[in-house]
């Protein structure tokens, strides 16, 4: 069964998932940026080259807060998993459409993989409580859900970050979004106007006082 939006699939893991994600999004969008900038180069190519350290910061921010990984062939592509699901954090192009998202292999083999087997603990302090032990096998009857992060972004700004469950139409080959949800924007720019500057939708202005002065050098009473 797909969940029906991506805090549905993370469970109570979603809100501190949501900020670590949004910060490597945009971590890895300035660093991009500014190397962008530096190059002076009329083509974007290397800023759009993000995409692997996408994948690979979000693996690592995952892993230090004690999250597992899957590692997705034939590329060897290392997911972060949360409450049984994969996250892939995926900048999307101009060029590009979310529901061509499964257009590789790599990431047709993101829809496809199962969770631990529960009955493969090294430990019996592995060994998860009765109500957690339940969730996982009911889990391994099938798939793990896609939590798709999607960075729209260009080297002159990050525009969003959307985030939704990813579904793969085994028929078509497309992707369908599940909760689709926009987690990041940025500030607006809000211009502030003087407050003492009157309006001149009534009344007349006044104009101000001005007195001649006198020439230097020439006597007054000549």
């Amino acid at each position: 069964m797909i969940p029906s939006s991506p805090a549905d699939a993370l469970g109570s893991h979603a809100p501190g998932v949501r900020d670590v994600l949004i910060e490597v999004a945009r971590s890895t969008h300035n660093h991009f940026a500014e190397a962008h900038e530096v190059s002076r180069s009329r083509y974007a190519m290397g800023f759009g080259a993000q995409w692997r350290d996408l994948l690979s910061g979000a693996h690592d921010a995952m892993k230090d807060r004690g999250f597992s990984s899957s590692k997705l062939p034939p590329a060897g592509y290392k997911l972060p998993v949360v409450n049984d699901c994969l996250v892939y954090l995926w900048r999307v192009s101009d060029s590009s459409d979310p529901s061509s998202f499964a257009s590789s292999q790599t990431k047709k083999n993101g829809f496809g993989v199962r969770p631990p087997d529960p009955m493969l603990f090294e430990t019996i302090d592995d060994i998860p409580e009765e109500g957690e032990l339940e969730r996982v096998v009911q889990a391994a009857g099938g798939t793990m859900p896609l939590v798709l992060v999607m960075v729209h972004s260009s080297h002159l700004q990050l525009q969003s970050i959307e985030w939704a469950v990813a579904e793969l139409i085994e028929e078509t080959g497309k992707v369908n979004l599940h909760g689709r949800q926009t987690i990041w924007r940025p500030e607006p720019v809000v211009e502030t106007m003087t407050s003492d500057v009157e309006s001149f939708d009534s009344g007349a202005p006044v104009m101000p006082a001005i007195a001649p002065r006198e020439q230097e050098g020439l006597d007054p009473d000549a």
